[in-house]
């Protein structure tokens, strides 16, 4: 069954390549396409319904291009036109009636196949109500398998509160004939627009914005970049802790020093992730 269909847009997206990957951020000047998904509650069998694409504003991500940030929120729409129709609003509880997936995404185009891919972002704030899911995806739809994810959902995560988070893919499984997608999911009942504020919200930015913080506001810095067996942080906020995790969010090592031995990483691109106490912050590091 296809969940997601695809534009089939042959979008071409400014990108730098490390290490023989495509290494894409959040952007909000990039083709951001949407797809909703509906499904029956779970109590109600939970079967899928539909699908289609929609409009940015109905499934209800807003692309702030001042900062450079995408704010993903419940579905309401649904709710809000239809307040007496049984199948989006049940006229019992007036409770939201479907389970809505939200896909937020871009297609970068067939460049993409046979290419590493890393998608990197950096979570600014996130009050989303519990029982609402937010999540970071690669997937690369099958054409000739009706458009099933041929990752077979593995690179779909569930975002962190706070923080970078970063997916990656490799050529490998991105083989040509498959319609690639990274992007965001947001996944809930549909909700009465009168209780968009308790609900709450999920605002993304780039990658790059954890880092600025790390530099401009914290006024800390890892080198050298790239390094070889040192890693050397400093800082005026006290660090009380880091984590260094690889490209696919695994976690490698923690600890509380601020000169790290880093012989045993081999060759490749990491992320180191400070906690400067009030805040997480990290940044990007290359292992020679």
């Amino acid at each position: 069954m296809r969940f997601i269909f695809t534009s089939m847009l042959a979008l071409f997206l400014t990108t730098s390549t490390v290490f023989g990957q495509n290494s894409v951020d959040v952007d909000v000047s990039q083709n951001w396409i949407a797809f909703m998904n509906v499904f029956e509650l779970p109590a109600n069998g939970g079967g899928y319904a539909f699908g289609d694409f929609w409009a940015l504003d109905d499934v209800k991500t807003v692309l702030n291009t001042a900062d450079n940030t995408i704010t993903l929120q419940p579905n309401f729409n649904t709710y809000a036109g239809n307040p007496t129709d049984p199948f989006w609003v049940d006229q019992t509880t007036m409770l939201g009636n479907k389970d809505m997936e939200a896909n937020t995404f871009v297609e970068p185009g067939e460049t993409f196949n046979g290419q590493d891919l890393v998608f990197s972002g950096n979570v600014i704030s996130s009050t989303l109500a519990e029982g609402y899911a937010a999540r970071f995806f690669i997937k690369a739809l099958d054409p000739n398998n009706g458009f099933a994810d041929a990752l077979g959902g593995t690179k779909i995560i569930d975002l962190p509160e706070s923080g970078p988070f970063t997916v990656s893919a490799t050529g490998a499984e991105l083989a040509a004939g498959l319609v690639i997608q990274y992007g965001f999911i947001i996944r809930g009942t549909n909700a009465n627009p009168a209780d968009e504020a308790a609900l709450g919200n999920v605002v993304v930015g780039s990658f790059s914005t954890s880092t600025e913080n790390l530099e401009n506001l914290a006024k800390a810095s890892v080198y050298p970049n790239p390094a070889n067996d040192l890693l050397s942080i400093t800082s005026e906020a006290l660090v009380q802790s880091y984590e260094i995790k690889n490209l696919t969010g695994q976690l490698l090592m923690k600890g509380t020093d601020t000169q790290i031995n880093i012989a045993d990483l081999t060759s490749g691109m990491y992320v180191v992730t400070l906690d400067l106490g009030d805040r997480k912050e990290a940044v990007k590091f290359v292992k020679n």
